[in-house]
């Protein structure tokens, strides 16, 4: 993902207090995080309609469709953190203080958490149930057709969790911040 910084907050602020962020970048944000969800419920969709066509791998494919439940209920999280947040940015003075934001930052922050651990299990579920049903089988397409979506629909939508500028919440930014971290202890 590119780095989606506001333009008119510093990088990395996370704060509750101060101004709104730019309601165009928070729109951009709120509508990747829909699109995750959308692409996460297809991709439940297809663990589903995958699940009945072979006996060899079920459990494993019925854990796919479970973390791609997870995965769906996580960007579905983020997507609504962010349109409730985005409707009290719009009608909210810029220096009013929102009691909501800590809340939703701290649902959207877990949600963003647990969709690696979704995404990781459903990769490892729809990969070995593909494998025991056959790869070219209808239960072994279906799934193979997930394992994409899934890992699109936790890298467009899992990533966004709330905050009020910033990069998204991916590894290579946080390993950046780390890195950042260490280098200011030395």
């Amino acid at each position: 993902m590119t780095d989606s910084t506001n333009p008119e907050s510093g990088p990395g602020e996370v704060g509750i207090a101060g101004a709104n962020p730019d309601p165009k970048w928070a729109s951009t944000q709120r509508t990747l995080a829909v699109v995750g969800s959308i692409l996460s419920l297809i991709a439940l969709v297809a663990t589903v309609l995958g699940l009945a066509p072979a006996l060899e791998g079920y459990g494993f494919r019925l854990m796919a469709a479970i973390a791609a439940l997870v995965l769906t209920l996580c960007c579905g999280a983020n997507a609504f953190c962010w349109q409730t947040e985005l409707r009290v940015w719009r009608t909210g003075s810029p220096s009013a203080a929102d009691p909501g934001y800590r809340q939703r930052f701290r649902l959207s922050l877990v949600a963003h958490v647990v969709s690696y651990v979704a995404v990781l299990i459903g990769m490892y579920g729809t990969l070995e149930g593909s494998a025991l049903a056959g790869w070219a089988s209808g239960a072994g397409t279906l799934h193979g057709i997930a394992f994409i979506l899934m890992i699109f629909g936790q890298i467009i939508g899992g990533t966004q969790y709330l905050r009020r500028s910033g990069p998204p919440g991916t590894i290579p930014t946080y390993i950046r911040r780390l890195n950042a971290k260490v280098q200011s202890l030395r």
